[in-house]
């Protein structure tokens, strides 16, 4: 990315420590014939290592910072399975969602009489990460 921009180029980045343990609970309640490729898809990266790899490169850092909470509501369990096979390219398959599966992942994702499609205020040890970086 360094190399293709001019002086004065920004880049803005968006990623992941590790998966939310709703998403990695989906996986393994819901598609336990994929969930070893699924979870292999994803590779997370700590904000310092992010940070030490575009700084190498050679940009300069101008903002970078953790959001520490999922903040995901879904409309309905298609909404979050719809999502869910969208962050996966297609290899998670909703249609191995069965009704006896489905029951096994709700009361995980059900809490305090949210609806079982309601994410907000999870405090896990997920971090989303944003980074902003300039080449000089």
């Amino acid at each position: 990315m360094f190399e293709s921009l001019k002086s004065g180029g920004k880049i803005a980045a968006r990623y992941i420590e590790n998966l939310p343990s709703f998403v990695v609970s989906a996986y393994k309640e819901l598609n336990p014939e994929n969930t070893e490729r699924l979870c292999e898809m994803f590779h997370g990266e700590e904000r310092s290592t992010i940070e030490q790899y575009c700084s190498s490169a050679g940009f300069h850092i101008i903002k970078s910072y953790d959001l520490l909470s999922t903040q995901l509501v879904f409309q309905n369990i298609d909404s979050l399975l719809k999502w869910i096979w969208s962050l996966t390219h297609g290899v998670f398959d909703p249609e191995l969602a069965s009704k006896e599966r489905l029951q096994r992942y709700y009361p995980y994702a059900s809490r305090n009489g949210k609806p079982p499609s309601d994410f907000r205020g999870i405090k896990e040890e997920t971090g989303v990460c944003h980074l902003i970086a300039v080449k000089l």
